[in-house]
């Protein structure tokens, strides 16, 4: 055994004091009295109080003896010597990847980690110090080159487990920056050897691998998908049996909350099946797949449930389709079929010119100069409208003055500066429409929607105008467009993994975006951010665009689809760079500090003195109070205590 602070024991000195105390008498004031013989028990008790007496046997001094010699003892920090598996100047590298939730040890792997670096803690020297890098999606450094035990084991329990992959290379690049200012530095790995075969560089200094967990058993949902197959969805599930059994799982599949398939599937070791279903409603809906035990659902089915789940979404309307109705105008046709997302259409003329309008429904309609008998429930683009339903159309107007860009999201990056307008009709508008661009009072373009309907127009004709050539026009136009028929803000048909960032394109008039995790846990993102990072939860996410009228949802997942997370079974070695890694075997000296015992010895030993403090007086008074006789008073009382003390 060694003393880490043998400078303590001069504390010892504090048990003369105490000493002195038990040896001190009590003094009393002297009184003269004209006769003694009333007074034979205070001259007793003057003899028996003089300043100092004979030190007596006494349970409360060896006590209080007791507990100075404990909490100096815990003061010196003695320590004991032990084998480690590492010393000096310690790097530790935490997997917190998905696989480090398998239970094959309880009451899981991440623990059972946790466990790992606590006894690294434990066994570090007082000139040792620690880095504590926790590995994951985004590896981070919970604590540098720290020494104290007390802000280690902080820092380790803050470090929580991930859903996702891990990210090593960028692991190694912090141990590897961490290593720079020490000398013969140490890095442990301590993981279930979730890394990759090969690409991983060498590290500098001395590498230990600490291995985590014992069995294979997993089944996962290695992939979900959904795509369209001549606009009509069909939807692809693969399961993989990563353990070296044959098993039996059922496959239930959902279409939202209701189960639309069920099916046995007898999967060999390590191999694969997949399934496949066509024909599925053309409707946006969120599809699950799980896995379960065919006997018991409830039964776990094996060690790893994060991948017995997984999402798939199915938007119904990834291209968007607008119909031109025109009897003539290759502006807008041109313009249509440039923009990204739109899939145009034209009506054509009949035999008797008129239009003819198809059956089939659309996500907008543009109608140049036209209005039909019967005009459909859908979002309108009016151009040069005549009477209509919704605005008043009135008289022509030629003299122009000075144009007016009001502030709204449609005319984001619009400059009217250089357009030039021959002549529009004067309209009335209705208050549930906004003016976007107007001369003298009058409106030029507008917008606004009304009962579920979204509807914008333009009260000219764009043939007599030179819009068309300016930078405003494919500007405006896309702004109204994306308006009347918002395009998705993502691609909801690939799965994230946990962890990744989601990039987002919100529709022009989108006051506010709400996304609602799988827990329910609400993020509000502010105005300008297209980027959303929270997405540490498997599951599925809703996205909510908050407008002045209406909101609008769209839904992504976030699935393991990893196989190096999946294949749980644990890494005999790992290869980095050209040097083959083993498990390590505690093999360098480090310190077990006792001090910790000592304290709580300390404490218990003043437990037992407080009770017999408070219990001697009332031993003592049973002890005088002898049958048949009275009692001794006050003084006798006190000089018998103060003897006893």
């Amino acid at each position: 055994m060694q003393f880490l602070t043998p400078l303590a024991f001069a504390l010892a000195a504090l048990a003369i004091p105490i000493i002195l105390l038990y040896m001190l008498k009590l003094r009393r004031r002297q009184t003269q009295v004209s006769s003694t013989l009333l007074w034979e028990q205070l001259l007793r008790d003057r003899q028996a109080n003089a300043p100092w007496q004979k030190l007596k046997r006494n349970l409360l001094l060896f006590l209080q003896l007791l507990i100075l010699a404990a909490l100096v003892f815990a003061l010196a920090r003695p320590a004991l010597q032990t084998k480690v598996v590492a010393s000096g100047s310690v790097i530790v590298l935490l997997d917190a990847s998905a696989s480090m939730n398998a239970t094959d040890v309880t009451p899981s792997r991440f623990e059972e980690a946790r466990k790992s670096v606590l006894a690294l803690i434990n066994g570090l020297t007082n000139a040792s110090s620690m880095t504590l890098i926790l590995v994951a999606k985004t590896p981070q450094t919970l604590i540098a080159a720290e020494s104290d035990s007390s802000l280690l084991k902080a820092a380790l329990t803050k470090a929580q487990v991930t859903q996702g992959s891990a990210d090593w290379e960028a692991a190694f690049a912090l141990a590897a920056g961490a290593t720079r200012n020490s000398t013969s530095p140490t890095i442990v790995i301590i993981s279930d050897g979730g890394l990759p075969e090969s690409g991983l560089p060498s590290l500098p200094g001395e590498v230990r691998y600490i291995p985590i967990g014992t069995g294979n058993d997993n089944i996962a949902i290695s992939a979900l998908a959904l795509r369209a197959e001549n606009g009509v969805p069909q939807l692809f599930a693969e399961v993989t049996n990563y353990s070296a059994a044959n098993r039996t799982v059922l496959l239930s599949l959902y279409r939202g909350d209701e189960l639309f398939d069920a099916r046995q599937l007898n999967i060999s070791a390590n191999s694969k099946t997949s399934v496949s279903m066509e024909n599925l409603p053309m409707t946006t809906a969120v599809y699950k797949a799980h896995i379960s035990d065919p006997a018991d659902a409830n039964k776990k089915l094996d060690s790893l449930s994060q991948d017995d789940t997984a999402f798939a979404i199915y938007q119904s309307s990834a291209a968007r389709r607008a119909l031109l109705v025109s009897k003539g105008n290759l502006f807008l046709e041109q313009l249509l079929a440039s923009l990204p997302g739109i899939q145009p259409f034209r009506a054509l003329p009949a035999d008797d010119g008129t239009l003819q309008i198809p059956n089939d429904p659309f996500d907008l309609y543009v109608f140049d100069g036209y209005i039909p008998a019967e005009l459909p429930k859908s979002n309108l683009l009016l151009i040069n409208p005549p009477t209509n339903p919704f605005f008043e159309v009135g008289d022509v107007f030629k003299e122009m003055g000075e144009f007016q860009v009001n502030e709204h999201a449609l005319t984001q990056f619009v400059d009217w500066k250089t357009v030039h307008v021959l002549q529009a009709h004067k309209v009335t508008l209705p208050n549930w429409m906004s003016v976007l661009i107007e001369t003298d009072d009058n409106p030029l373009v507008f917008a606004g929607e009304t009962n579920g309907q979204r509807i914008a127009a333009l009260s000219f004709d764009l043939r007599e105008s030179d819009l068309p050539l300016q930078i405003a026009y494919p500007i405006l136009f896309s702004n109204l467009i994306n308006y009347l028929a918002p395009p998705s803000a993502f691609d909801s048909s690939q799965a994230l993994q946990a962890g990744e960032s989601l990039s987002l394109v919100p529709q022009t008039d989108a006051k506010q975006v709400i996304v609602s995790s799988p827990s329910g846990i609400i993020y509000s993102l502010p105005p300008g951010q297209n980027l959303f990072s929270n997405t540490d939860e498997l599951g599925f996410y809703a996205v909510n665009f908050v407008t002045e009228t209406s909101t609008r949802s769209e839904y992504f997942a976030v699935n393991l689809f990893d196989e190096a997370e999946s294949n749980i079974s644990p890494r005999e070695s790992l290869q980095l760079g050209s040097t083959s890694i083993t498990p390590t075997v505690s093999q360098q000296i480090g310190l077990q500090e006792l001090w910790k015992w000592m304290a709580g010895f300390a404490l218990v030993i003043l437990m037992i003195e407080w009770q017999v403090f408070h219990r001697k007086p009332l031993r003592i008074r049973e002890a005088r109070e002898v049958p048949g006789q009275a009692p001794s008073g006050i003084l006798g009382a006190n000089r018998e205590e103060a003897i006893g003390r």
